[in-house]
């Protein structure tokens, strides 16, 4: 399977939706969490908070990816004969 076709699908549908760009508030709060230690409002804080987020945007994008696979790959074995 085409995981180039895969990830323009994801784009797309990230684009559809509102927060266009924006991490979801579950991944903001998860990544806020582990600068619970860093001085907001600095610039090491936004430093950290922008590679994480980051981080986190490529795992988001990867586990649709690989979710996408596995459903694609379940449909295929349920509806071969």
């Amino acid at each position: 399977m085409e995981k180039s076709i895969i990830r323009h699908l994801y784009h797309h549908t990230l684009k559809e939706g509102t927060n266009i760009g924006k991490p979801s508030p579950e991944t903001r709060a998860a990544v806020e969490a582990l600068l619970k230690n860093v001085e907001p409002n600095t610039p090491e804080y936004e430093q950290q908070l922008d590679g994480l987020l980051l981080a986190a945007s490529a795992a988001e994008e990867n586990g649709f990816v690989r979710g996408f696979i596995c459903a694609y790959q379940l449909f295929s074995e349920c509806t071969s004969e």
